[in-house]
């Protein structure tokens, strides 16, 4: 097994070099080891305990595609990571925005796609173990057994249900495998979003993803969305991350598309990936975005362990 994931990985690197990406490979390995052994911004004030009595929704981002989100009294992980670095080169810019001890409950952990920046052994290893563990079709294999209470497979448009919770996978515009070129490009193996559906909420975790206005427009139609979160970034180059990255820009397109009524942004500035002008290219690009489309409302860009709570704009409630 390790011999092949080897030679999958060896397959990539020269299908890259050999397609056109060989200056942006090299530029990126350079880039990634000017990054070893830089500085760690601290975050300040971090939330002890996240959990909030009387809470119906709400979002802390942990950092990178890692989210904290409360809907009412269950607890949903998206793509956990709280190791100081993902596979072999790329290191935090800014450290984990909750310590990892403050999670004492996960009813639902999501994995939207295999490669060492969402799906991270480290990190779940740490992680308490009684909820169910979601994985996209294809990534049984690439998941060890961390001992939770169960992990279960879903391809875009199946769901499961546990305890009231209603998770289902949706199409996503990325590629799958651990390394990238170990699993079909096919849009049911290795990488998915998700809709998490619980008391009269919903929320969008988009994982990873390019623009694909057939995948959001549909998910858009099959629900009333309340909170999408969206990546933004890396932004360079678009000759190449157009097709598996969105852009600012392109991500205020997809929550368009969703028609959600709130998005939280990321996938930005807790790893320096592409080759950006600057590590705050996503971000200030956002800001200019939300400007020209009189958004400052609706998108809510958030610092890394900043908890933001939207009950007040959940009018559901319970019986």
């Amino acid at each position: 097994m390790k011999c092949r994931r080897t030679f999958a990985a060896c397959c990539l690197v020269l299908a890259l070099l050999s397609g056109g990406c060989g200056p942006f490979i090299g530029r990126f390995i350079v880039r990634s080891f000017e990054q070893l052994g830089s500085p760690v911004e601290t975050v300040k004030d971090k939330i002890a305990d996240p959990v909030r009595p009387g809470v119906r929704l709400s979002v802390l981002w942990i950092g990178h595609a890692s989210f904290l989100i409360q809907m009412d009294d269950k607890i949903i992980l998206t793509d956990p990571v709280f190791t100081q670095t993902v596979g072999l080169l790329a290191t935090r810019s800014i450290e984990a925005g909750l310590d990892v001890g403050a999670i004492r409950r996960a009813d639902v952990i999501t994995i939207s796609h295999l490669h060492f920046d969402h799906l991270s052994y480290g990190s779940l290893g740490m992680l308490p173990k009684e909820g169910v563990l979601v994985i996209p079709a294809g990534g049984a294999e690439y998941t060890p057994d961390f001992g939770f209470a169960e992990t279960k497979e879903l391809k875009p448009w199946e769901s499961l249900e546990r305890d009231g919770v209603r998770v289902t996978a949706v199409p996503v515009q990325h590629f799958g495998g651990r390394y990238g070129f170990d699993l079909s490009w096919s849009a049911e193996l290795g990488y998915t979003g998700y809709v998490i559906q619980y008391d009269g909420m919903t929320v969008f975790i988009a994982g990873d993803t390019a623009y694909n206005p057939e995948f959001f427009k549909e998910t858009g139609r099959r629900f009333a969305i309340d909170l999408a979160l969206i990546p933004i970034g890396p932004v360079a180059p678009r000759s190449i991350m157009s097709r598996v990255h969105a852009d600012p820009a392109s991500a205020v397109q997809i929550f368009e598309d969703l028609h959600a009524r709130f998005m939280v942004p990321m996938h930005y500035e807790t790893f320096f990936q592409g080759l950006d002008s600057t590590q705050h290219q996503a971000r200030e690009e956002l800001t200019r975005v939300i400007r020209e489309k009189k958004l400052e409302e609706r998108v809510l860009p958030m610092r890394v362990g900043e908890q933001r709570d939207l009950s007040a704009f959940v009018p559901w409630k319970k019986g």
